[in-house]
């Protein structure tokens, strides 16, 4: 049985997509997968059972078949300090033990998910460094590649991981980095002892937001819902502040856009859904648009939410969780599997690998 850690040097890097992706296409080549996360932090009530959201949507995918409670078997159910405060280290990292053992039993592959970055979990003695010694791993590090500096942050790990840290991939490049990347740092990271397995380019279906996302994130009503089994993915948003005539050619250039306006303006809103290309309406300032307005969006399956904020304060919050998205939902799964299996150099990984 093989092990592979995949870790992160900073949050909302990728981890949970590259595991899915990986999981996918052992699965597909014979090999029995496992999937493991540790130390959950991002817990959410899932039929009324404590679990890790990422963790339990990516376990879904991979229909890996493992009891939730071994998957992810130290999850947060309290502030940080207070539960670092209040457990017992030694019991955790027996828990962790007893769930990886059980997990393990009868995989060819565990993938092993870190938590929101290497160092989260230090406290407990259950951050990925000290998992990755305590199970004899080797690590991928998933890196965001968001300025050069990144590579400090990089060999900072690496000082840490030592010879465990084998692997890096690069994610969400855009433009030209994309080949500045691979011809410069993959001799860096070379001389370094470490391997850069490839570079996953930036892609707006994977960074947009699922209408659904989008309410819940605004705490927003619905005044018209997405047809029955449709969850549109928006990709980009558009700002509603100008006159129709200005707005026409902003909203004739977009695809799966969502348009964020005041509720008061009609004007903009009918102009929006008779382009065809604006897939959401986002209404703020707690205003309801006009009747008229809402039945031709019904008649389209445009869904329309009215949020409470201003504008300017619905935009910045759209700001915040856009990029953030998680992987779930068939087309977001297919293209992840899709790019890790064009821009990766899976020999190199020892997991897909037999012998």
């Amino acid at each position: 049985m093989k092990s592979l850690l995949v870790s992160s040097i900073e949050k909302y890097s990728g981890k949970s997509a590259v595991i899915t992706a990986l999981g996918l296409i052992l699965r597909e080549k014979g090999f029995k997968v496992g999937y493991f996360k540790p130390f959950g932090v991002g817990t959410t009530r899932i039929s009324n059972e404590l679990v890790d959201e990422d963790a339990y949507n990516t376990a879904s995918v991979l229909n890996t078949g493992d009891n939730m409670e071994d998957v992810c078997p130290v999850k947060l159910d309290r502030p940080y300090v207070e539960f670092v405060c209040s457990v017992d280290p030694v019991a955790l990292k027996k828990r962790v033990m007893d769930s990886y053992k059980r997990i393990s039993e009868g995989k060819d592959v565990v993938l092993v998910e870190g938590a929101v970055e290497y160092k989260v979990g230090r406290a407990l003695g259950l951050s990925d460094l000290d998992v990755s010694s305590a199970l004899d791993l080797k690590s991928l590090m998933v890196v965001k590649y968001t300025s050069d500096f990144v590579l400090d942050g990089i060999l900072a790990a690496r000082e840490l991981f030592g010879e465990r840290l084998k692997f890096v991939l690069f994610n969400q490049l855009a433009g030209y980095k994309k080949v500045y990347v691979k011809d410069i740092t993959e001799r860096f990271l070379k001389r370094k002892g470490m391997e850069m397995l490839g570079t996953l380019p930036y892609d707006p279906l994977l960074a947009g937001l699922f209408v659904t996302e989008i309410c819940d994130a605004l705490n927003g009503e619905w005044l018209v819902k997405s047809k029955p089994g449709e969850d549109v993915i928006i990709e980009e948003f558009l700002i509603g502040a100008m006159s129709p005539p200005s707005a026409l050619k902003y909203f004739r250039s977009v695809r799966q856009a969502a348009l964020i306006t005041g509720g008061d303006r009609a004007d903009l809103q009918n102009l929006a859904l008779e382009t065809g290309n604006i897939k959401c309406l986002l209404l703020t300032g707690h205003l309801e648009p006009p009747g008229t307005m809402l039945g031709k969006a019904e008649e389209k399956g445009i869904p329309v939410i009215m949020v409470a904020d201003d504008t300017l304060t619905t935009t910045e919050k759209v700001d915040e969780v856009f990029g953030k998205a998680r992987i779930k939902g068939d087309a977001k799964i297919r293209r992840i599997k899709e790019l890790v299996e064009r821009f990766i150099d899976l020999k190199s990984l020892e997991v897909l690998n037999r012998k």
